[in-house]
């Protein structure tokens, strides 16, 4: 019977949370040797190896590399120049990562407000609503490389709230939209020519008054490639509609 304080190479993986394969690589490189093996020729490791391995992960940690884990550990001292560059390093790696992680829950606390209330979701929609959060860094950038600064200044100058508010409305007009084509209501229908008014301002609302101007400019644009919550009947459905209220504005 083993004493309790030493473990099979199978107890140590249970106890350190390193693979076999791990802590034969260790041993090759000297790094982590086993105290001891039994008669049949197997690992044996102590408690004093596993506090050996805890420092050599602590130290992989800061993305050292197991060189220069085995040489501090052998000299006991590491110069603090390695230390600090190693520190900042990671200090700015997670930086980075609770930056994207605030992006990220800011972007559900979006969606979650957004869709607060809504009784049956389209997923066409809430997909769209979703790509627009992600890449909305390509979306400032394409509207800044194709549109004056006066439409971008006026575009891009929102509040988060009035942005909720905004994707709101699009979430509800455009539900209604694909509702209204699924259930073949005709295009020149009185609820679809509301559908269109409300879809109209709320384009003029969106733009803040620069909606003429956008148009304008549109044609001689790069296209900018995102998904449409419409299917090819709902977007015909649309511009028959569309049409539909232009050509009675006209008579």
């Amino acid at each position: 019977m083993l004493n309790k304080d030493i473990f099979t190479i199978g107890e140590f993986v249970q106890k350190s949370g390193v693979s076999i394969r791990t802590l034969r690589y260790y041993d090759s490189i000297d790094l982590l040797k086993p105290s001891d093996y039994t008669d049949g020729g197997h690992r044996l490791y102590s408690k004093e190896d596993l506090t050996l391995l805890q420092k050599i992960k602590a130290l992989q940690f800061l993305g050292l590399s197991l060189k220069d884990i085995k040489n501090m550990l052998e000299e006991q001292t590491v110069e603090g120049g390695i230390l600090i560059k190693s520190l900042t390093y990671h200090k700015k790696l997670f930086e980075a990562k609770k930056l994207e992680l605030d992006n990220i829950i800011s972007d559900l606390n979006h969606l979650i407000e957004t869709t607060e209330g809504v009784e049956i979701v389209n997923v066409n929609v809430f997909c769209s609503m979703l790509q627009k959060l992600i890449f909305e860094e390509d979306n400032e950038k394409w509207l800044k490389e194709n549109f004056s600064k006066d439409i971008n200044d006026t575009l891009l100058n929102i509040t988060k709230q009035e942005e909720i508010d905004l994707d709101k409305k699009w979430n509800m007009v455009l539900t209604k939209i694909k509702q209204l084509s699924f259930t073949k209501a005709e295009p020149s229908s009185k609820e679809a020519q509301e559908a269109i008014e409300i879809l109209l301002k709320l384009m003029d609302e969106t733009a803040k008054g620069k909606l003429d101007s956008i148009e304008e400019k549109l044609p001689f644009t790069e296209p900018i490639s995102f998904p449409s919550p419409f299917t090819e009947k709902e977007t015909e459905f649309l511009k028959e509609a569309i049409n539909c209220r232009r050509n009675n504005k006209s008579i």
